[in-house]
This record gives structure tokens, C-alpha cells and sequence, in this order.
């Protein structure tokens, strides 16, 4: 029996975790190592672990991009922050487009004032929140990513960020320009333009992915500041980061359309759609993943580049499809089988993949706390539970449940 193993029993970080406030860990189960050793016995397997953020993004990438660059880029307080990235080179049959530098934003912290604000009469401290050292760590990336005049491709895993300003910091930094006070822009229409087209053109062509942790948008119920009640931010706090927010999101907005105007004989890069409501650079806010990274994914968009479900990214980068197809079965290891796996998880994207191959997909979790309504729905063959047990019982369980000899 040939078995792909994947997934992971850590939970997953939050997509945009705030600044200042750690996470807290919970006990994490048994690693794809250990499982991959329990069920060795039984038949062949394939470990490939996936990752939406984190320092385990970049792992995730170590087969396919193995070169490892490392740097500084300047954080707090001009503070030098050392960071590192991936690097995949080319081949001759893909060409210069192809070489990809690999970035997690969980290593620079956010940076600037905390500043005080009267949030319904009730003095509120915000921390610094800019994301300006994200700026420099993706000049840093376009660079490493370029062959000669040839730009090549950057994916920024934004999920692991704990900035919140919409990336307003990012922009201003590509664009060589000084970071805004208290993360709003201070900046009349037209120059704000200017900063976007300069930001632009520091990518130099640059194919630039946002990997994003989730698909949330930047603004609304669902968006990213209406997440933070559930790390602890006061809701009064939550409510002023929406309404900043909202207006770095619309300013940048009609900087995006001034910047996509078609002059006389020109064509605009996104340019207006006639028969829409809102102008492009509009809708960039409602973008799924446009909040990811506390509103990374929106700066991404307004540079001009896509925004890509991280585990996407990487399924594609590994080749997982083709060591699906060499498989019998496959294996997803979780922490929790509940909303998350099955929304926007490893068990979703993994799944998905497995039923083009008709494989069946087996997990084994801590706690399964979704229906068997739910697995169905979901392609999942089977779902075992080791709570309080010993996850290497219930492991070697599951490989002979499942093993053909």
C-alpha cells in the first residue's frame, strides 16, 4: 500500500495575529514524522507537509526551493531585523519567470507609534501596527527573485503578519516614501497615486502572489478587524481599526484608479469597468484574502498582484497532484476536524485533489468534532479520534484498518 501523509496536529495561527499579543500553544499532538514511522509497517509513505503560515510555510517549500538567502531589513525603530527567504531557480524549459523567492512576513514585527484614541469616550492605546518592515522584506525578495533584467515570481505568505493597517506601510516603503502617522495616509489623492505607480514599478514586473492564510475580506463583518474579538482586542478597539481601515482602503482605492487612468494612447493595467457599479480599485477591499495578513492581501492586490489560497500555493509548488496519483490512500493528520479543516483547511484543499485521483482520504485528529453529514459532504472516507488516548494506538489501528495485507 503506497500512503501520502500530510496535515499537521498543530492548530493553525490565526491569519493577522495582533501585535503585542503572543499566541497562546496548545499541547501539539504527534509530528508527520512519528506518524510516518507508526505506519511504515503497514505500507509505503509519502510525507508531504503543507502550511499556510508561518515558519512552516518556508519548510513546507524546502524540497522544491532549497537555497536559502538571508538578510536585514530595517524594523523598529531603524532597528536591523535579520530575515530569510527561499529561493527556487529556474529551469531552462520554464525560463528566467519561473525562479521564485518564497517570503513569510511573520518575521518582521509591525512597526511605528503606538498611539492613544478616544474610542467612545474611553482612551484606547494602539500598538504600532505598520507594515513597513514588510515593505523592505519585499524589495528584498523582487531582488533576490530577478535574473539579469528578467523579474521573476515572489510569493508572500501574509497570514503570519502582525500588522494592521491595510498595508499602507508596505506601499509607502516600496515606493521609497516615509511611513504614514498613526498607519492613516496623510497624502492629497494624486500624490497617493504616485506612491502606487512608484510601488509599482519597484516590483519591476515582478509576479507577485499573495499567499493567503484565509479568505477574508478587508472590511465588513467577516473582514480583518472584525476577527480580533477573538484574540482579545477590545471591541471598541476593533471598531476604530475598522473605520481606519476603511478610509486607508479608500484612498488607496482612488489612488488604484488614478494609477490605472488611461492616458491619451495609453491602455490602464486594470482600468474601469463600465457596466460595474464600483470602480476596480473598489472592489479590491472585497477581494476573499484582500485582509489576510491584517490587510496585506490588499496591498498586494493594489500592486497589481494575485491573491492565492497558501495552501494552494504550496499543493502546486510540491507537485502534490503527482504524488497523489502514485498513491492508494492519503492520510491527513489535524489537530481538530471541525470548520476550519473543512472550510479553508489542509483536509479541504487535500481532499479536493484526492477525489480527481477517486483516492480515498482518511483523517486522524485529536478531536472530530464535525458530522458524519459533514465528512460525507466533504469526501472524507473515514475520521478517527485519539482525545485522551495514545495517538500511535489509534494510528496503528487505522494502518491495519486500512493496510491490503
Amino acid at each position: 500500500m503506497r500512503v501520502l501523509l500530510t496535515g499537521s496536529a498543530v492548530p493553525p495561527p490565526p491569519d493577522g495575529a495582533w501585535p503585542g499579543r503572543d499566541v497562546v500553544p496548545t499541547a501539539a499532538g504527534p509530528s508527520l514524522a512519528d506518524v510516518a514511522s507508526w505506519w511504515s509497517a503497514h505500507g509505503a509513505v509519502d510525507t508531504v507537509p503543507l502550511a499556510a503560515s508561518g515558519p512552516a510555510f518556508l519548510d513546507a517549500l524546502a524540497p522544491v526551493a532549497p537555497e536559502v538567502l538571508a538578510g536585514v531589513v530595517p524594523g523598529p525603530g531603524g532597528a536591523e531585523v535579520p530575515v530569510a527567504v527561499r529561493r527556487r531557480a529556474s529551469s531552462s524549459r520554464e525560463g528566467a519567470q519561473a525562479r521564485t523567492v518564497v517570503v513569510d512576513v511573520s518575521q518582521v514585527p509591525a512597526t511605528g507609534e503606538a498611539v492613544v484614541v478616544d474610542a467612545d469616550g474611553t482612551s484606547t492605546t494602539v500598538p504600532a501596527r505598520s507594515s513597513t518592515a514588510v515593505g523592505h522584506l519585499l524589495a528584498l525578495a523582487v531582488d533576490a527573485a530577478r535574473v539579469g533584467s528578467d523579474p521573476g515570481r515572489v510569493v508572500l505568505a501574509t497570514g503570519g503578519s502582525t500588522s494592521h493597517d491595510a498595508g499602507l506601510g508596505a506601499l509607502l516603503a516600496l515606493a521609497g516614501e516615509p511611513p504614514s502617522a498613526g498607519g492613516a495616509p496623510d497624502l492629497a489623492p494624486a500624490r497617493l497615486a504616485d506612491v502606487v505607480r512608484a510601488a509599482r514599478a519597484a516590483l519591476g514586473g515582478t509576479d507577485l502572489v499573495a499567499a493567503v492564510a484565509s479568505d477574508v475580506p478587508l472590511l465588513g463583518l467577516h473582514g480583518a478587524s472584525a476577527t480580533l474579538d477573538a484574540r482579545g482586542v477590545d471591541p471598541l478597539m476593533a471598531q476604530h481599526l475598522e473605520r481606519a481601515l476603511g478610509a486607508v482602503a479608500h484612498d488607496v482605492a482612488a489612488a488604484v484608479d488614478r494609477a490605472d487612468a488611461a492616458g491619451p494612447g495609453e491602455h490602464g493595467i486594470v482600468g474601469r469597468d463600465l457596466l460595474a457599479g464600483a470602480t476596480a480599485g473598489r472592489r479590491l477591499a472585497g477581494l476573499p484574502g484582500a485582509g489576510s495578513g491584517g490587510g496585506l492581501g490588499f496591498a498586494v492586490a493594489a500592486l497589481g498582484g494575485r491573491l492565492v489560497p497558501a495552501l494552494r500555493v504550496v499543493a502546486d509548488d510540491v507537485g502534490l497532484d503527482a504524488r497523489l496519483a502514485a498513491a492508494d490512500v492519503v492520510v491527513v493528520l489535524a489537530d481538530e476536524l471541525g470548520a476550519h479543516e473543512l472550510g479553508e483547511g489542509t483536509v479541504r484543499e487535500v481532499a479536493g485533489r484526492a477525489a480527481r485521483h477517486a483516492l480515498p482520504v482518511v483523517v486522524v485528529a485529536r478531536a472530530v468534532v464535525a458530522g458524519r453529514r459533514e465528512h460525507a459532504a466533504a469526501g472524507l472516507s473515514g475520521a478517527y479520534a485519539w482525545g485522551d488516548g495514545d495517538p500511535r494506538d489509534l494510528v496503528e489501528r487505522v494502518a491495519r484498518t486500512w493496510s491490503r495485507g
